[in-house]
């Protein structure tokens, strides 16, 4: 016993190392990251040369060379994007921090894939992300592929709704010929299979990850996730039944998510309070002003600023890390912050190249994270 004691102890301490080695280099990346102001002059410059011009002082310049290239800015940060995040978790003592994020743009990925296979479509653009072009083409055709459950969970129950579907080729117009696979209501059953999914596949993050502050951010990312699709179905008058038989299968008949896509006509915080009692005690998410914050920008009507404010309260909630001086919540913190920062460039960038009024990017712009 004593021998095991010692093991684990020695296991404990090079555990804290590695961390605290990753935090240095964190709290170097930390400096590099664009500030509200830097985005303020991002939006003032007058054409694309003098965008490019800001750009060049910062770690982007590598990235984009010439004005040809802020044509191409998705691509190219996608690769700044995953190249930093492959970086931190090469080094990271734990991958589970650096998958959280990782998945979640292979969901994205996953949507369109099996949207185009559908519809007979091939995608042109490069899928970027941990999951490669090959793997999405073996596990849409059945082969033995080694990825989450939560994709072959998504793909098995869209096959098993679909019985025309055959795995070397599927007739679009059959498809769209069924009742419950009209033109116009496919694409968001597959947005409700596979954001069900993965809202399900994110209690392995809340169970696996053992720090306060992360789990706090994750129960909450959970909640406005969820209140997104079903405030999303809602506005855009989709029969509920299809919440029920897409999104929420695989949720326990008690589970939250059902008692809210239950009521989706709210017009105060008493349904949403009421909904989260018993089911999020002594936690944020039965606080007054963050109930008050939800009920406001729900369901006036389809809008940018539901996710604008959840994001914003989001990174607010994981902002307090910057203070903590090595540990995966440092680690988690800057990844949140630096998810943002890609968000907001692209954002920017692609407002510049389609000559978008200044206004409208920023009031989408999310708060940086420092």
């Amino acid at each position: 016993m004593k021998r095991l004691r010692i093991i684990n102890e020695m296991k404990k301490e090079t555990s804290q190392n590695n961390w605290c080695y990753l935090s240095g280099r964190i709290n170097v990346l930390e400096c590099n990251l664009l500030t509200q102001n830097f985005f303020e002059r991002l939006l003032s410059g007058n054409d694309l040369t003098e965008v490019l011009s800001i750009l060049n002082n910062t770690t982007l310049k590598t990235y984009f060379t010439h004005v040809k290239h802020l044509y191409e800015f998705e691509a190219l940060l996608d690769d700044y994007y995953y190249n930093r995040l492959y970086e931190i978790r090469s080094l990271s003592p734990d991958s589970i921090i650096c998958d959280f994020f990782l998945i979640k743009n292979d969901i994205i990925n996953l949507k369109n894939f099996i949207k185009a296979a559908i519809q007979g479509r091939s995608i042109k653009k490069f899928l970027r992300g941990s999951i490669n072009n090959d793997s999405w083409s073996d596990l849409w055709q059945g082969k033995a592929v080694s990825v989450p459950e939560v994709f072959k969970e998504s793909i098995s129950f869209l096959k098993k709704i679909i019985p025309q579907y055959s795995q070397n080729q599927t007739s679009s117009y059959l498809l769209m010929q069924r009742k419950e696979f009209k033109k116009d209501s496919l694409p968001f059953i597959i947005d409700l299979i596979c954001d069900g999914a993965y809202l399900r596949y994110s209690e392995y993050f809340y169970n696996e990850i053992q720090v306060e502050i992360i789990k706090q951010y994750l129960q909450i990312y959970k909640l406005v996730k969820a209140l997104g699709v079903i405030r999303r179905a809602t506005a855009l008058s989709l029969d509920t039944k299809l919440l029920d038989q897409y999104f929420l299968e695989g949720f326990d008949q008690n589970h939250v998510f059902r008692k809210l896509a239950m009521n989706t006509t709210w017009t105060s915080g008493e349904a949403l309070h009421e909904a989260f009692v018993g089911a999020y005690c002594n936690t944020p998410l039965r606080d007054h002003h963050f109930i008050q914050m939800l009920s406001l920008n729900l369901f006036p009507k389809i809008s940018f600023q539901y996710e604008v404010v959840t994001d914003n309260y989001l990174l607010d909630i994981i902002r307090p890390v910057k203070y903590i001086p090595f540990g995966p919540e440092r680690v988690f913190g800057y990844l949140c912050g630096f998810t943002t920062e890609v968000f907001n460039l692209k954002l920017v960038l692609g407002g510049k190249v389609q000559r978008i009024e200044n206004k409208l990017l920023r009031e989408r712009l999310r708060k940086t994270y420092v």
